[in-house]
């Protein structure tokens, strides 16, 4: 049980960093986190804020697809995302402190490359 919950907070940590550096780069990312970069330039919530919200309605969506109410699905689902978003947040800020996003393109590529 350690060893899965071990595997899943680095996944997790491994996860988010890789959306920061797509964030911080500027060279692209997935689809909920592009969407939640430019809903962040309309409103003013973080990146990770937003994603936490997407997270939100994405437990209300899948329990009405699932057509019950699973109280430890929806559970297990905010708690993951809750630290994903906050995780999102904490590396982004990070990058950017260290000036991530002022390097010279062929080496954002580089560590785009790498995440």
């Amino acid at each position: 049980m350690l060893a899965r919950f071990s595997a899943l907070i680095f996944g997790l940590l491994l996860n988010a960093f890789g959306n920061s550096l797509t964030i911080v780069s500027g060279f692209g990312a997935g689809v909920w986190t592009a969407t939640a970069i430019n809903l962040n330039h309309i409103v003013d919530l973080s990146v990770g804020n937003i994603i936490f919200i997407f997270g939100i309605f994405s437990i209300i969506v899948n329990q009405i697809l699932i057509k019950r109410i699973e109280f430890i699905r929806a559970v297990n689902e905010l708690i993951f995302i809750l630290f994903f978003s906050r995780f999102i947040d904490l590396f982004t800020n990070i990058l950017i402190y260290f000036k991530a996003e002022e390097l010279p393109w062929y080496i954002r590529i580089f560590y785009r490359s790498w995440a």
